[in-house]
């Protein structure tokens, strides 16, 4: 009986230092937690004994501190872009209206019927400039939506780029620069949308005509499931490009900004063509700057819509 007693006695003692080291190992856990969360401390939790609960715990502690930091980290990343997004539309809206109001104030001025009109001209220009600003960030805002989706069908594309060479017929022939096109004759069908493609095709050339200089070629090539469309130019000679972010939204390379461009051209184009499925990547060879769009090929009776 005594033994009973004494081994009850001793069972008692353990538990209650186990209890004890329990309530401890929890106490210093709270404790470490407050001093991480009030001095914003890149710590994790660490104990010397950590018995099984004890050590899931401190993991589970660990893996929540972890992850609240890369959510913290990924905010501050979001919050600096988005302060690089209003300095840069800022700056990118407010030089052509600055001009606007030179051109208008000049030809408020002017008594000359001549000089008046040729600084109205030049305000519509300016009003051009905003509207494809406001333009451009309507459309990548609305493209990052990723509930927003294009309706695909069978799309001649051949018939879209030659519309949209067409109406920059003007711009080549001020350039002095036509451009060379190794096309097929017949008719190429993809899956598509045609207001996109048309979009897809306009930024690129728009493109070569802000940063590249001699002729574009574009030239045409056909895969298994797939057609490639390959836009080639020279470069200018100061024009550094970074590849890894040429595609993203506000990327310009010139950083004296004088050719009013958003940096959101080649973001759209991504953007678009990967909404039809299809792919694109910039290469350079030499000063030969090469933009590859990829999309994927059918038949023009089908209707079937992804």
């Amino acid at each position: 009986m005594l033994v009973a007693l004494l081994l009850l006695a001793a069972a008692f003692i353990i538990q209650t230092v186990y209890i004890m080291y329990y309530r401890k190992q929890i106490r210093d856990i709270g404790n470490q937690l407050s001093f991480i969360s009030k001095h914003n401390s890149f710590k994790f939790i660490q104990t010397q004994i950590k018995p099984k609960e004890i050590s899931r715990l401190i993991d589970l502690c660990n893996t929540l501190l972890r992850n609240q930091r890369e959510l913290n980290q990924e905010f501050i990343k979001k919050s600096e872009e988005i302060n690089a997004t209003i300095v840069s539309l800022s700056h990118d809206i407010r030089t052509p209206i600055t001009s606007l109001d030179g051109y208008l104030q000049l030809a408020k001025r002017s008594e000359d019927f001549k000089e008046k009109t040729q600084y109205v001209v030049m305000a519509e220009t300016r009003i051009k400039q905003i509207n494809t600003l406001v333009d451009e960030l309507f459309l990548y805002t609305k493209l990052q939506n990723p509930d927003y989706s294009l309706e695909l069908e069978p799309i001649d594309i051949m018939n879209v780029l030659k519309r949209c060479l067409f109406s920059f017929i003007e711009a080549f022939s001020r350039n002095g620069d036509e451009p060379n096109l190794n096309l097929p004759e017949s008719s190429i069908y993809i899956r598509g949308n045609e207001s996109a493609l048309e979009r897809v095709y306009e930024n690129i050339i728009r493109n070569y005509f802000l940063h590249g200089k001699g002729v574009l070629t574009i030239r045409y090539e056909e895969k298994e499931n797939e057609v490639l469309f390959h836009f080639t130019n020279l470069l200018k000679q100061s024009q550094l490009i970074n590849f890894d972010k040429i595609f993203t939204r506000f990327y310009k390379e010139d950083p004296s900004r004088t050719n009013h461009s958003t940096g959101l051209g080649l973001s759209i184009v991504k953007s678009l063509i990967d909404k039809m499925n299809g792919s694109v990547h910039a290469d350079l060879k030499g000063n030969q700057f090469c933009i590859s769009v990829a999309l994927i090929k059918t038949e023009k009776g089908n209707e079937d819509v992804r």
